[in-house]
């Protein structure tokens, strides 16, 4: 099948999934169902990354953390091994990155599925929108499980722990002329391959202010299906104070 093909099917997947996580959050066993999801997330990842390495012919760091999707992928399977603080914190980014995550699973930075009609989806190409589909789904199961809390404080930990990767990477890429987390500080200074500034301060800034508007939205959407959960289950819980 062809890259819409490919799609339009894990699209029709993801919105099956998130209503059955809507309509169904307080039943959820949260040990359960995040064993599940990271599961899924590894196998997914690995064909992911094997997907690239057949490609390349080699695997490189630029692989693993060339942007933020597969960042994010790892921090899934790396939660079970990190202290309780740490994960909160870890989740809380996870959780508003469901937003930008679902973005890129329409227009990846590498391949813009919507403007290949003709192109062949590989599995690569599955592995990788279904990694953005699974890490999407992840963060608004996060909220609606009430693991994290669409609130300022989780916000605040969201940008803390992300930035704090992301200034890494940024020191990283500056030093030794690298491109991790799409931001590229040389030459063309591009984000996620496209130009935008002409100076490394500019790109920066840009680049920080890009990551907290995705946080913002993200927090804004886990808000949103966390009324609409509250609203469906409202009718029940009258029921049960009645009883």
């Amino acid at each position: 099948m062809n890259m819409i093909q490919m799609l339009g099917a894990v699209t029709l997947l993801y919105f099956i999934t998130l209503a059955l996580i809507v309509f169904n959050n307080r039943k959820i066993n949260t040990k359960i169902g995040n064993f599940i999801f990271i599961v899924i997330d590894v196998v997914c990842y690995g064909f992911w990354i094997y997907g690239l390495f057949t490609r390349r012919g080699e695997l490189t760091i630029s692989m693993l953390m060339g942007q933020i999707s597969p960042l994010t992928c790892l921090l899934l399977p790396l939660s079970c091994i990190m202290s309780p603080k740490i994960k909160d914190y870890a989740y809380s980014a996870i959780a508003f990155l469901n937003f930008g995550l679902f973005v890129a699973m329409f227009i990846s930075p590498e391949h813009a599925y919507l403007f290949s009609f003709s192109t062949e989806a590989s599995l690569h190409h599955t592995a990788e929108a279904l990694c953005h589909m699974i890490c999407s789904l992840f963060g608004i199961y996060l909220v609606l499980t009430e693991q994290v809390k669409a609130d300022f404080l989780h916000w605040i930990k969201s940008m803390v722990f992300l930035y704090s990767i992301i200034t890494v990477g940024v020191g990283i890429n500056y030093v030794f002329h690298e491109s991790l987390f799409g931001m590229n500080p040389y030459g063309d200074y591009s984000i996620y391959m496209i130009d935008i500034f002409e100076s490394f301060e500019a790109t920066a800034m840009a680049y920080y202010v890009g990551v907290l508007l995705v946080l913002t939205l993200g927090m804004q959407a886990c808000h949103l299906f966390k009324t609409v959960a509250d609203k469906i289950h409202a009718p029940e819980e009258k029921e049960n104070t009645a009883k």
